[in-house]
């Protein structure tokens, strides 16, 4: 199911609202295609296969016309740039500490593009779930930050990065949120005079 398929916006919405149903923290759930584009990863894919496919004109025992050197290299280059623009050939092209990076700068800009830093009490936290990185990034805000032990975090950080949340879309985000909705509910409880502040609609980006 794609990330912006309106059922799917949903059910996720009624996870966030069941979730700050019982906390006074204010979830926002960022969904993203990609974090970054990667534009390198297409010309990287292009040269690997034009070097691959000079190397067998040259070195296997086939014959074939010399003019037509130049144009089959081409042609690979241009094989090899379509194929790195699949998301597995980008995962394949970029080193794992880029692709973190990417999705860490990615949450930052979404941080304040969504307002999560603006809620009365300073218990926004936001989920950026980046698809074509396979990563999860946390943010909270500092009315969060005394509430819940760093420590605390590690169940909610786990089940946001097991492989069903990005496979068995979008009921395995819902599950992958349960751990984040308890901690929250244990160490910011709802309050009487809380309001919702922020949209609870995932917004899909990318």
């Amino acid at each position: 199911m794609a990330q912006d398929d309106p059922r799917a916006l949903e059910t996720l919405e009624k996870v966030v609202a069941e979730v700050e149903g019982r906390t006074s923290a204010e979830v926002v759930l960022v969904l993203a295609r990609r974090a970054e584009a990667y534009p390198d990863a297409p010309w990287k894919a292009g040269a690997l296969v034009a070097l691959a496919a000079l190397a067998a004109l040259i070195f296997l025992p086939w014959s074939f016309r010399a003019e037509w050197l130049l144009l089959d290299t081409a042609l690979a280059f241009g094989l090899g740039w379509l194929l790195g623009r699949a998301g597995w050939s980008r995962r394949l092209l970029t080193g794992p500490r880029r692709r973190e990076a990417a999705v860490a700068r990615a949450a930052r800009e979404q941080w304040t593009a969504r307002g999560a830093g603006l809620t009365r009490e300073r218990t926004g936290v936001l989920v950026v779930v980046a698809w074509l990185e396979r990563r999860v990034e946390l943010l909270w805000d500092v009315g969060v930050d005394r509430q819940v032990p760093r420590a605390a975090w590690a169940e909610a950080r786990r089940a946001l990065q097991q492989p069903a949340v990005f496979r068995d879309y979008p009921a395995g985000l819902g599950r992958g949120l349960e751990p984040l909705g308890r901690l929250l509910a244990e160490h910011l409880p709802r309050q009487a005079d809380d309001r919702d502040e922020l949209p609870n609609r995932p917004v899909v980006i990318g």
